[in-house]
């Protein structure tokens, strides 16, 4: 199956909104969307969840998680469209929208408003969650016949005597 993403934008106050950035396997019917609406909303209010953001211009920068996991905010999301019949929903990454204000610096403000570790600027809306990383293959160490100094076999990895023994 092939998704895509769909945006949804809910106004949180003047400077923030949140866009829910939402893979799909097909396009969602009316009544679907506006389901996924009254899920997204701010009190069950349909009318707070918009097709187009609020935040525009030059100052206005997004930040959300990193794509290469899945959060727990979007297992559970996931999870709640498909206990209401919504299928065709993959995953639902909440993204934060900001409009930076004139005349502090737009590094700056990201570098302050995001953790590096789990989340990172989104320069484009997404398209995808596909990071384009392929993982390393898997390969087998074979601590059987070499016992724990197998281990030295492993590209980068780092154990003295008493951790190769430990483990």
């Amino acid at each position: 199956m092939s998704e895509s993403i769909t945006h949804l934008y809910r106004r949180v106050d003047e400077d923030k909104e949140y866009c829910f950035n939402i893979a799909i396997t097909e396009p969602l019917s009316p009544g679907e969307r506006d389901c996924l609406r009254l899920i997204l909303a701010d009190g069950f209010l349909i009318e707070t969840v918009s097709d187009q953001p609020s935040l525009t211009g030059e100052r206005v920068v997004e930040v959300g998680p990193r794509l290469n996991f899945a959060t727990a905010w979007s297992s559970n999301l996931v999870s709640i469209c498909q206990a209401t019949g919504l299928k065709k929903v993959e995953r639902v990454e909440r993204s934060r929208r900001f409009m930076v204000p004139v005349g502090d610096d737009l590094d700056i403000f990201v570098e302050r408003s995001h953790d590096r570790m789990t989340e990172c600027q989104y320069f484009e809306p997404l398209t995808t969650f596909e990071t384009g990383v392929v993982p390393e293959p898997v390969y087998e160490v074979d601590l059987k016949s070499k016992g724990p100094n197998g281990l030295l076999d492993i590209p980068g990895i780092s154990m003295d005597e008493f951790d190769r023994d430990l483990y």
